[in-house]
């Protein structure tokens, strides 16, 4: 675990990082396996519940490029917005 650890370090990681990376890779292992859960009633029932709730918009359009300060961005990535 030592080595774990130090290897780690070397790269300005910790051990939280690796058991969550390890964690998100057994978990896409097990469902690339053996596929989601059905829905239950209970899952679709919460959904449906969802559905009348507003939720905030989110006035800034990330995509925009008139909302974009092109002066603060690196040369490669104004070439994207031209």
């Amino acid at each position: 675990m030592n080595k774990l650890k130090n290897a780690l370090g070397a790269l300005g990681l910790d051990m939280d990082f690796f058991n969550e990376m390890k964690s998100e890779i057994q978990t896409e292992k097990l469902v690339t396996e053996h596929g989601l859960l059905k829905a239950t009633d209970e899952d679709i029932k919460d959904e449906f519940e969802q559905l009348d709730t507003s939720v905030e918009e989110d006035s800034i359009d990330e995509d925009d490029e008139n909302q974009i300060d092109m002066d603060s961005i690196s040369p490669s990535m104004r070439e994207v917005y031209q």
